[in-house]
Parts: C-alpha cells; structure tokens; sequence
C-alpha cells in the first residue's frame, strides 16, 4: 500500500508544466485581438462602428463560451480512452463529437435570422448601432461551424496529452485575424463589417490548420479510421457524450450568468461602479490565463490516469498540476496588492474612476488565491467525467450562495452595495472550492472515481 509520503514523491510537474504552458500562452493571445479590434475601429472608424462591435462581440462571446462543453466533453472522453489503450475509441469519440458540433452549428445558423436581431434589442441601443452590431452577428455567425470544429479537435489534442498543437491553432488565428483586421478595418475602412469578416475567415483557416495538423498527429490506422463513417457503430454509444455535454452546458451557462450579473447588478448601483467592476473583471481574467493552464493540465492527466485504472496515479497527477497553480494564484494576489496603483493607473486615468476602483480593488487582488481550487477541481473532474457533480455544485453555489449573499442584505437595508456584491461572487468561488473539495474526498473515500473511469471509453 503506497503511504502518503511516498504519494507525493516524484511528483510529474515536469509533465504537467508542458502541459500547461502552451495553454497558458494560448490564452494570452486571445485579448491581444480585441485589443487591436479595439485599436483599429478607435482610429480608422467611428463611435457607432466601436459600440456595434462591443455589442456584437458579447453575443458570440456568449455564445461560444457556453458551447465549450464541446471541447470539455472531448478532452474527458479522449483522455480516458487513451488510458485505457484503446485508440481507435478516441477516433469514434472524435467523430461523434463532429457530429454534434454540426447539428449545433446547423441549428444555430438556420435560426440565426431570428436570434441575432433579437439578442442585438437587448444588448444595443436602437439605431445605427443596432443595425451595424446585427451586420457584425450575421457575419461572423457564420464561422460557427469552424469554432465548434476547431474546438472538438482541440479538445481532442488536450486528451492525448497535446496542447502544443492548440498554442499552433490559436497563434495561427490570433495572429491572421491581427492582419486582415488591419488591412479590412484600418485599410478599407470597412468598421465594424470589416472586423467580422477579419475574425469569420481567421477561424475557418484555423479549422484548416486543425484538420491538418489532426491528419499528421494521426498514425495510419488511426487515419483509416477517421476516413470511415459508415459500419463503425457512430449511431450507438451517444448516452455519455450527451449527458455529459448536457451537464457542462448547464454548469457554464450558470457562470455565465454569475459574471453577467456582477457587472448588470453593478451598472444598477452607479455608473463608476460599473466602469470599476469592468476594470476589476479584467484583473481576474488576467490571472485566470495562468491558472487555466494547469487547469488543462488536470484535465488531461486525470483522464489519462482514470483511464489506466490507477487510482494512485490519478493522485498524483492532481497533485503535480495543483501545486503549481497554488504557487501562482499567490504569486498574483502578492502582485496586485503590491502594484495595486500602478494596475489601476494603466488601466483609467480618470481621477473618480480609479478611486471607485481602488475602494474595490482588494476583491479582486485575493480572488486568485481564493478560486485556485474551484479552477483546479474543474478540470479535475471534466477530466474524470464527473459532469453531473460539476453541474449541480454550479447550481448550488450560485442559487444557495451568490445570490443570496447578494439580495438579503440588498433586501433588509433597502439598498445594494459593491463590497456585497463582490462578497458575492467571492464566496461563489470558495463555495465551488468547497463543494468540489467534498466531492473528491467522498469519491476517493468510496473509490467512486473507479465508477466512470471506463464509462463512454
């Protein structure tokens, strides 16, 4: 019997670091664009233009980020299957994932005539900007089917042990969508249609880097298998796939609507307040880059792990991509106490807006520190399959906790305040931790992580 000492001896970090890095990179890129949106529709566009991108951008964003089941989904069933030494399952779970992402994208694309104007009454103001940000959505809805693909693909190279190849994926994207934003908004002055088109064809040329970089990760037989769709029994063996979709699509929809309600419940209290928790919500999606990698990493390990039957194992790899991740959600919250001023001060040089920020700041400073383990025990059990447990610990943190937290106090004193608000959200996160936490410990107590290690593998 392995003794707790000798559990956590030899710890792979150095697997878990390659794992890590590339998505760790790969994530830093992504805001570099909207920077250079942002930059490029400031100087060679309009007001209308920018706002109609602004609100666009939030719809698809929304939108995407709540299909990112499919990436999760295949990274668990790929993981396990390659533990497990079945490769040819991770084939048939590849293409059923395809599958799904094109009734989604065909859906979504066939009701977008309706959809699109809708969200944009919602979220633009009525007017020009209204009818630019609807042109910007029904163009750039239109590279649905690419994201999804793309997205599966990854998901299928973070469970075979492999994030270089979604780093290559997204450089590629990040970098021709710098380019054509450039030449079609700065160059053509096309504004806000020209920033749609520049990010449709930079993700269609992503899924063709991701279709052939998957062909030349492929060995032969794995490529034979991938070319046939018929007679591989595609049509049975949907039920984990789905349900498991299904749970995730629940769970990010849930704090989907956790952070919309920090910045609409801060908008409702006053004007700088909402411009200081847009700035606040950056500085946590700046630390959230590091943090996700090994995130990732958790993900791939621990379904490799489960997939081996090894429960030790498992452990250890959990281990090897947890305390990295503790050593930088504290190495951030130090940070940002200490260069408090100088973050602020890059980022608003208006005097009553960066006073309402510093007010607020040290919410965001420790929220690093405090989520680390919510993001960790993520991928822990995305890794592991355990999509139902993630689902209703969502539910739970955010109706028996965030707002609660939020609305009692809002009730009793007649009035809502930011230090509640961030408690709020705060305390989601510990609660996500916590719930999580309880979890793992009850499936390693009962040997319940054994239960799924084999399910849809």
């Amino acid at each position: 019997m392995t003794s707790r000492r000798d559990l956590f001896r030899g710890l792979p970090h150095r697997r878990a670091l390659s794992l890590a890095w590339p998505m760790i990179v790969a994530n830093v890129s992504v805001p570099l664009v909207g920077l250079v949106d942002t930059a490029m529709l400031g100087h060679f566009s309009d007001t209308q233009n920018l706002g109609a991108v602004a609100a666009g951008a939030i719809v698809l964003s929304a939108a995407y980020w709540v299909l990112s089941f499919l990436r999760l989904g295949t990274t668990s069933l790929v993981g396990r299957a390659v533990g497990a030494g079945r490769p040819l399952d991770t084939i048939s779970h590849l293409q059923r994932s395809l599958m799904l992402a094109g009734v989604i994208a065909a859906a979504i694309l066939v009701l977008q005539w309706v959809l699109i104007p809708l969200a944009m009454t919602i979220v633009a103001p009525a007017g020009e900007v209204r009818e630019l940000a609807t042109a910007y959505g029904q163009i750039r809805v239109h590279s649905l089917p690419a994201v999804l693909g793309t997205s599966v693909i990854t998901g299928y190279f973070i469970g075979s042990q492999d994030t270089r190849r979604p780093l290559a994926i997204a450089v590629v994207v990040n970098l021709l969508n710098l380019v054509l934003d450039i030449a079609f908004v700065g160059g053509l002055s096309w504004g806000a249609a020209g920033a749609a088109w520049a990010t449709m064809i930079a993700e269609w040329v992503g899924l063709a880097v991701a279709a052939v970089l998957l062909w030349r990760f492929l060995d032969p037989t794995l490529r034979e298998r991938l070319r046939k769709w018929r007679g591989q029994g595609l049509r049975r063996r949907w039920r984990a796939l789905l349900t498991m979709n299904a749970d995730l699509a629940v769970r990010t929809a849930l704090l989907y609507v956790a952070l919309t309600f920090l910045t609409a419940a801060g908008g409702r209290i006053s004007e700088d307040v909402l411009a200081a928790n847009a700035i606040l919500l950056q500085v946590t999606l700046l630390a959230s880059y590091g943090l996700d990698g090994y995130a990732h990493a958790a993900e791939a390990m621990s379904a490799k792990a489960l997939g081996t039957r090894n429960l030790t194992e498992f452990h250890r790899v959990n281990a090897a991509a947890t305390l990295p991740a503790l050593g930088i959600a504290a190495a951030f919250t130090a940070l940002f106490l200490v260069a408090q001023d100088p973050f602020i001060s890059l980022m608003t040089s208006l005097p009553d807006l960066a006073a309402t920020t510093a007010q607020y700041f040290h919410w965001a400073a420790w929220l690093p520190l405090i989520s680390v383990a919510a993001y960790q025990l993520d991928g822990v059990f995305i890794g592991s399959g355990q999509s139902r447990i993630m689902r209703n610990t969502m539910l739970v943190a955010v109706v028996g906790v965030y707002l609660p937290v939020f609305f009692v106090p809002a009730w009793v004193t007649g009035e809502a305040s930011n230090d509640g608000l961030w408690l709020a959200f705060t305390l989601l996160n510990v609660a996500r931790g916590v719930l999580l936490g309880a979890a793992y410990w009850r499936l390693t107590r009962t040997r319940g992580w054994l239960r799924t290690a084999d399910a849809g593998a």
